[in-house]
């Protein structure tokens, strides 16, 4: 991965605005777009940001995407206005495409009999840990601990983990994802890397794509970007991958940010 300061100047380097290419823009949210902050719901985007995303989305080469974890509702409340902006919600279990209203629900066929057990063990915990609570979303549930005492919500949370290992992650189709202060049990068979996935082949026109993220669900767009890149099919395709954190992370990215004040940096340069 190239270092901070090499990686920001390549990445500029291949700053799409000056070229006549279709661009596929792929971005995560929390931590990338927005600062990872003690309370989710105060993740707000900032007036830099909206503005960034306004003049992205109104260019009619680019085609833009937020990707997150965050549920249909809170995308809609901030985004909605975007009409030229793709919306993936839950790690890519709900999609909004541009120019349209209507969310694609890919969890449809799948059997969601497990949220109410996952529930239960999260409920267990949370009246357990101080500070705690419970996130249900339409196809995940999610145990944030953010605001608890740090050393014994990661203790709860080691706890928690072990308790899900031996009981339900054995017999259900689902997966942990261990966030930044949260734990998360979510479909298998859905991830952020599908749906770039998707992506790929519903715009495969896009002759420029750059994704962008923090976290380990982020990986796994990192993941399919780098394994296609190589194919024959995308030859012609510049594809940049670019973590946000320090430059020693564990990542498929090819690149690193520091933070989200250079991301907003990044992507302005997309519009100069």
């Amino acid at each position: 991965m190239q270092d901070r300061c090499q990686g920001y100047r390549l990445i500029r380097s291949s700053n799409p605005s000056t070229k006549p290419k279709k661009r596929l823009l792929l971005f995560d949210y929390d931590g990338t777009l927005t600062p990872i902050v003690k309370s989710p719901p105060k993740a707000v985007p900032s007036e830099r940001i909206l503005s960034i995303l306004t003049k992205l989305s109104q260019n009619p080469s680019n085609i833009v995407y937020i990707i997150s974890g965050r549920d249909q509702e809170f995308l809609a409340l901030h985004f909605d206005r975007f009409k030229e902006i793709g919306l993936s919600a839950e790690h890519g279990c709900f999609v909004r495409s541009p120019s349209t209203t209507e969310w694609k629900n890919y969890t449809e066929a799948l059997d969601l009999s497990w949220m109410q057990e996952v529930l239960e063990v999260f409920n267990y915990y949370t009246e357990r840990t101080v500070g705690s609570w419970v996130e249900r979303k339409k196809a995940a549930v999610v145990w944030h601990y953010r605001e608890a005492d740090p050393n014994f919500a990661s203790f709860q949370a080691k706890e928690l983990q072990n308790h899900l290992d031996d009981t339900i992650l054995t017999k259900r189709a689902v997966e942990m994802i261990l966030g930044k202060k949260a734990l998360e049990v979510r479909p298998l068979s859905i991830n952020k890397g599908e749906i770039v996935r998707r992506l790929l082949s519903t715009f495969d026109e896009a002759e420029f794509v750059f994704c962008i993220g923090d976290d380990k669900t982020d990986e796994d767009m990192f993941k399919i970007l780098r394994k296609v890149s190589g194919l024959p099919t995308n030859r012609d395709r510049e594809i940049v991958t670019c973590t946000v954190g320090p430059a020693n992370k564990v990542t498929n990215a090819s690149y690193h940010i520091d933070g989200t004040d250079r991301v907003a940096d990044l992507l302005a340069s997309f519009v100069e």
